[in-house]
C-alpha cells in the first residue's frame, strides 16, 4: 500500500489474524490523522518533538516495551469461534487446535461469547491448564500437551527473540510501554482533529461509531485530497466493518503512538 504503510491490503473474505486487521487499524487510523487531521493545541501546549539524533534504543518513540499485559489479549465480548483470543485469531497454527480441544475438554462454549460463560475460562486461556495434558491433531501429527496459556505463548516469543513479523506487531500491541530511560525524545503534544475528534477520541468510540466517522469523512474531504487518500479510507473501512461484524467492541486498549513497524 502507499503512505509506507506495512500491511497489504484487507480482504474480508480472507482476513488473515486478527493481530494483523487490528494493527492495520491503528497504523492507518495513524497515517490518516498525520495527513488529513487538522493540527490544534492540546491543553495549550505545544512541545515539538526533537528532530535529531534518533534514539537507537525506542527508535524515537519516546516509549519501550515493557510487561505483557494480559487485560489486552482476551475479549470476552467475542466468542471462541468469532477470536475471543485475540493473540491466535484469524489462525489455523497448533495453539488454535488446542484451545479447540481444550473448550471441548473443559466446557467452554465455543459458539458464546466468553463474557455470558464462567470467568474461569478467560483466566485458564489466558494464564493455562494443568490439571492434565490435552491430546490434539496438527498436520496429521497426534500431540499430548499441556496448555500454557496465551500470556506463555507470547513470553516464549519475546525471549526467544522472534524475527517473524507478525509475532512482533504481536508483542508490539500486547505489552505495556514505558517511558524510555535513553533517550532525549519528547513525545509530540499536538493534537491533530478529523471532524472534530482527535485519534485518542475515536479509538475510545465503540467500533461501530468510529467505522461512521471514517464513512462520513469522504463527505468532508475536498475532491484532491480524497482522491490522494482514497485507498488508505477505503481500506480502513474494510478493516472496521469486518471487526464490527465479529462483535468487537473498542481499540480503546491500545495505544496508537507505540505500534511502530517492527
Amino acid at each position: 500500500m502507499e503512505f509506507g504503510l506495512s500491511h497489504k491490503k484487507f480482504n474480508a473474505k480472507r482476513p488473515g489474524s486478527l493481530v494483523g486487521t487490528i494493527t492495520g487499524v491503528l497504523e492507518h487510523f495513524s497515517s490518516l490523522y498525520a495527513n488529513v487531521g487538522e493540527a490544534t493545541e492540546k491543553n495549550g501546549i505545544w512541545s515539538l518533538r526533537e528532530s535529531t539524533p534518533i534514539c537507537t534504543t525506542c527508535n524515537g518513540t519516546g516509549t519501550v516495551l515493557g510487561d505483557i499485559d494480559s487485560s489486552r489479549m482476551v475479549a470476552t465480548e467475542l466468542s471462541l469461534k468469532k477470536g475471543a483470543v485475540l493473540l491466535w485469531a484469524g489462525t489455523n497454527c497448533g495453539p488454535v487446535v488446542k484451545i479447540r480441544e481444550l473448550a471441548k475438554m473443559i466446557g467452554i462454549d465455543f459458539e458464546s461469547p466468553l463474557v455470558e460463560q464462567n470467568k474461569q475460562f478467560t483466566d485458564i486461556l489466558l494464564y493455562g491448564y494443568d490439571k492434565e495434558p490435552i491430546t490434539y491433531v496438527y498436520k496429521k501429527r497426534e500431540h499430548k500437551k499441556y496448555y500454557r496459556g496465551c500470556v506463555f505463548d507470547l513470553e516464549h516469543m519475546r525471549a526467544a527473540g522472534t524475527t517473524s513479523k507478525g509475532n512482533l506487531w504481536a508483542i508490539k500491541l500486547f505489552s505495556r510501554h514505558g517511558k524510555c530511560p535513553n533517550c532525549t525524545e519528547s513525545l509530540l503534544e499536538q493534537e491533530r482533529l478529523v471532524m472534530g475528534n482527535s485519534l485518542s477520541d475515536v479509538l475510545r468510540m465503540p467500533i461501530s461509531e468510529s467505522l461512521l466517522v471514517v464513512q462520513k469523512l469522504r463527505n468532508c474531504l475536498d475532491k484532491q485530497v480524497l482522491d490522494n487518500y482514497c485507498e488508505l479510507i477505503n481500506d480502513l473501512e474494510l478493516r472496521l466493518s469486518y471487526l464490527n461484524k465479529i462483535g468487537l467492541k473498542t481499540l480503546s486498549a491500545f495505544d496508537v503512538r507505540n505500534l511502530v513497524n517492527p
